[in-house]
């Protein structure tokens, strides 16, 4: 039941997050679901218009990349008063929604270590969808930089999403969901 009740909330954020998400410019847009059943975590979305999450852009960086570590720096962010084994499971998702990258879940634990190992370099102020409600959100940096960048993508490779199931059908990285 807890299970389905989570897929239910990814799900339900991935549908209302597009929805939204087709008004916006923004890139990425994220978004976090209401609070639901399970207190242990939160599912969140972040959608990107991008085709092509493999191309450099920074560093070094792809795209992908990056969009893991926007996920790391909102979780930080979020987990300012959350224990550390709370965790959020991020939907990913490029291509304005059409293709799901995977769900991964960052626990608060793994977002700080994250910030211990790779530094913050200022913040930024993100528009956020928190249930509906969008909320500007100062949010730490990671401090990427061409001498770390090897090493975080070699860390984001360590961190494998996940498929997520709804209905009895399986959705996995790659999928389609037009």
């Amino acid at each position: 039941m807890r299970f389905f009740l989570n897929l239910t909330l990814a799900l339900v954020s991935i549908a209302s997050f597009g929805a939204v998400g087709a008004a916006q410019t923004r890139d990425p847009q994220i978004s976090i679901a209401g609070a639901g059943g399970d207190f242990s975590g939160r599912s969140a979305t972040l959608s990107t218009a991008s085709k092509n999450t493999t191309q450099k852009a920074q560093n070094g960086l792809r795209l992908y990349d990056l969009h893991i570590a926007k996920m790391l720096e909102v979780s930080n962010q979020y987990c300012q008063d959350r224990p550390k084994d709370y965790s959020l499971r991020w939907n990913y998702l490029a291509e304005g929604g059409k293709i799901f990258m995977g769900e991964y879940q960052i626990s608060c634990q793994l977002a700080k270590d994250t910030f211990k190992k790779f530094g913050a370099q200022g913040s930024e102020t993100l528009t956020i969808d928190y249930a509906g409600n969008e909320e500007a959100t100062k949010v730490p940096v990671l401090n990427l930089t061409a001498k770390n960048a090897s090493d975080f993508a070699k860390f984001v490779q360590t961190l494998k999403p996940s498929c997520i199931e709804t209905s009895g059908k399986k959705i996995c990285p790659g999928a389609r969901l037009e």
